[in-house]
């Protein structure tokens, strides 16, 4: 296992982390959308700024089936998990993008040819039981609690995105350097977003507060780093890898910080998550 590829593995972990809590206060100055828009479209010149300072520019033209392809699922997801903040708590929503390593896995063995082994499995496994221990308990069923919570299945819809999107990654790096691949995803979405705004009428909310200013300014500097971060990462480890090991640290920091934050609960189902969670994902480590 290359050291370089965990170290960056566990610092986009803790930039998504500290990405959740940003836009789950940003969201509640702005319009979820309008939100998005924001911080992905100023996100694009900061990737360019490290292209032309590494001259590291190149682009081939196998590059846009999947750099185009990977750019809409993140328009999807972009706007599902800004929305899904908006309207439930954090550590009821991020503990559900945990799931994205199983997606992943099954994506890269058909994709990319990477298999896990046994205890990589199992490992994916125990991340899986603990982050759907984060509702058990009460009188409501698991499916039941997940029905009322709508933040919840949005988020479950943006971890089945993020798992097609790892492997898209990984395949549009072979054909692009990393600055102008986060350029692609991170501006395009931004200007993709304000384009439909535009054309549905809604261009003027895009206004921004300036109460909203220093959170659009946090948001775009942790999601440049962790993006980044990321986009290095799966090119030295397993893709399933890599996003298990950002979720363990997301899932942990969504209860701690929403706790912290926004005054959410931490009841024993969570406390109980974290630690599967954190099991897991050492298991997956090591092995």
């Amino acid at each position: 296992m290359s050291a370089l590829g965990l170290f960056a593995a566990l610092g986009t972990g803790v930039g998504w982390a500290a990405l959740d809590a940003t836009r789950k206060g940003l969201v509640r100055r702005m319009d979820p959308t309008a939100a998005a828009a924001w911080v992905n479209v100023l996100q694009g010149p900061l990737f360019l700024c490290w292209g032309f300072a590494t001259g590291e520019l190149n682009v081939g033209d196998g590059y846009w089936p999947y750099g185009l392809g990977a750019l809409l699922l993140q328009t999807l997801a972009n706007l599902l998990l800004f929305h899904a903040l908006s309207i439930s708590p954090l550590s009821a929503t991020i503990p559900f993008l945990s799931l994205t390593p199983v997606f992943t896995s099954l994506a890269a063995i058909v994709w990319l040819r990477q298999y896990p082994s046994a205890l990589q499995w199992l490992g994916i496994a125990v991340v899986v039981g603990g982050t759907l221990l984060v509702h058990a308990g009460g009188e409501q069923s698991l499916w039941q609690r997940l029905r009322s919570e709508r933040g919840s299945l949005m988020t479950i819809a943006v971890a089945a995105l993020l798992s097609l999107l790892a492997t898209l990654d990984r395949l549009a790096l072979e054909h692009a350097s990393l600055p102008v691949h986060g350029a692609v995803q991170s501006g395009g979405v931004g200007v993709a977003i304000m384009l439909t705004l535009a054309v549905r009428g809604r261009a003027p909310s895009l206004r921004v507060r300036p109460d909203a200013v220093p959170l659009i300014a946090a948001c775009v500097v942790a999601a440049g780093a962790a993006l980044g971060l990321q986009l290095y990462a799966i090119q030295l480890l397993f893709v399933g890898l890599v996003e298990t090991i950002k979720r363990a640290i997301g899932v942990a920091a969504a209860v701690l910080l929403g706790r912290m934050l926004f005054a959410e609960p931490v009841t024993p189902h969570k406390l109980a998550s974290v630690a599967l969670i954190v099991a897991g994902t050492v298991l997956l480590v090591f092995a």
